[in-house]
């Protein structure tokens, strides 16, 4: 079946407002057990990045069924999609996919026991619990954040029953264009949210950290290979 994607269109509809980087049908018997079929899986991110170069930013996790789509390779990024990749900013994202059908939770990931979203230094790893069917699809997407517009995730991956791992490249939105200035770049190397150089390209392979690019030194901000692991195991029946 036709998979409905989220048109840069309608997405122009959510309003922003989350902060910049750095911060933050069953049977009866189911029905009178208050049982929905629905399991607990957590979602374990790793950032496979080299020391001091790429933290990403708090992913966001949508569970949605085959005929949503989130984001594609080849595809335009929607405008939720350009503000996570160019500013990880995941407040339009949570305004909004939760409205498109098929899409059946929209959450930003807080580990258990964490005041709020984290970013996820190099080498380091945090894991999230979502609550879905093993047929369901999962979408997540993080943004490296010494980039312009990089991201990291996944692209409608089935959940599965048990256990599933990835290892995920950076992707570039194609939004914003891979200047590698200090003055549009939002992560800690630059501080700098919510200023853009817009472009009209589509979501493709990211070319990394380019020598003579800008103001970012390849040997600091570069990267080789996959930028994350990406997890997802059930761990119990959500009752």
């Amino acid at each position: 079946m036709k998979r409905i994607a989220l048109s840069a269109g309608a997405a122009a509809l959510a309003i922003g407002g989350a902060a910049a980087i750095g911060l933050t049908g069953g049977s009866g018997a189911a029905e009178a057990s208050g049982y929905d079929g629905k399991r607990t899986y957590e979602v374990t991110v790793t950032n496979l990045t080299p020391a001091g170069s790429q933290p990403l930013s708090p992913p966001l996790l949508v569970v949605h069924n085959r005929r949503a789509d989130v984001w594609s390779t080849g595809g335009a990024a929607s405008h939720v999609v350009a503000n996570i990749a160019e500013d990880a900013n995941n407040g339009p994202a949570e305004q909004l996919l939760g409205q498109v059908r098929g899409v059946k939770s929209v959450e930003t990931g807080v580990e258990e026991g964490a005041a709020g979203p984290a970013p996820i230094p190099p080498g380091a790893s945090q894991t999230y619990e979502i609550a879905a069917r093993p047929h369901q699809r999962l979408s997540l997407l993080s943004m490296l954040v010494n980039t312009n517009d990089g991201f990291t995730g996944l692209d409608s991956v089935r959940i599965g029953r048990k256990y599933r791992s990835f290892e995920a490249p950076a992707y570039d939105a194609g939004s914003e264009a891979n200047n590698q200035l200090m003055s549009h770049i939002p992560g800690p190397c630059c501080g700098n949210a919510f200023v853009r150089d817009p472009e009209g390209n589509l979501i493709s392979m990211h070319a990394g950290i380019e020598s003579g690019v800008g103001e970012l030194d390849p040997a600091v901000y570069g990267w080789d290979g996959n930028v994350a692991k990406i997890e997802i195991e059930r761990v119990r029946n959500r009752r």
